[in-house]
């Protein structure tokens, strides 16, 4: 019941990190250089060293610990072309759901395709680390603790909540999309199809909104 709770715990912490001292960080980083435009090469820094990336430090570290205690399994890793293909399920599945809401929801959000490569390259880092938390070091330590569906379930509402940027109806989207793929990384036992899935995701679906 201690291990149980301790591992418990070490998920809340990571999750934590997230807000603070991340939106500190970020906040504090880009305001000293002039809090620059969400454009060009100031899309890719804060996708690579400011939004999620403390957080997944941070759960790297702990993951490794945990491991080095027995208390987790090794991080699955594997990949195979089962991997891609469940990975690329996973996404069209995703993408459905993203269309349809906005076609029922925020029509006049679609538009013709226009693709920005910086938001396309910038979200090769920003998926990573987010699927190493959600999907990965949390899934794996809320499992440890509560069980499978209960982790997939709250580990899937906490990587809505921190789009907080999207609507809360969108937010309820994404949270059943994470569900499945936390159910696909189960299925594969390996990270790499929920990361292959988002990225995916974002690559159909974001020159189109």
């Amino acid at each position: 019941m201690a291990k149980k709770l301790i591992i418990l715990l070490c998920a809340v912490a990571a999750y934590a990190v997230g807000f603070q001292p991340t939106w500190w960080l970020r906040d504090a980083v880009l305001g000293a250089f002039g809090s620059p435009a969400y454009e060009g090469v100031w899309i890719l820094i804060p996708h690579v060293f400011l939004y999620s990336t403390l957080s997944a430090v941070v759960c790297l570290v702990l993951w490794l610990a945990l491991i080095r205690l027995k208390w987790l399994s090794p991080m699955p890793l594997a990949f195979s072309r089962g991997v891609v293909l469940w990975g690329l399920a996973g996404a069209v599945l995703a993408a459905a759901a993203s269309f349809a809401y906005f076609a029922i929801q925020m029509p006049e959000a679609l538009h013709a395709a226009r693709v920005n490569p910086w938001i396309a390259g910038a979200n090769l880092f920003s998926n990573f680390y987010e699927e190493f938390i959600f999907r990965g070091f949390l899934l794996a330590a809320l499992t440890a603790a509560l069980g499978f569906w209960p982790a997939a379930l709250l580990s899937s509402i906490a990587f809505a909540a921190v789009h907080t940027q999207y609507p809360l109806d969108l937010q309820a989207v994404l949270a059943g999309c994470a569900v499945a793929w936390c159910w696909i990384v189960r299925r594969t036992k390996s990270l790499w199809s929920a990361y292959i899935a988002h990225m995916a995701l974002d690559w159909i679906v974001d020159p189109f909104v």
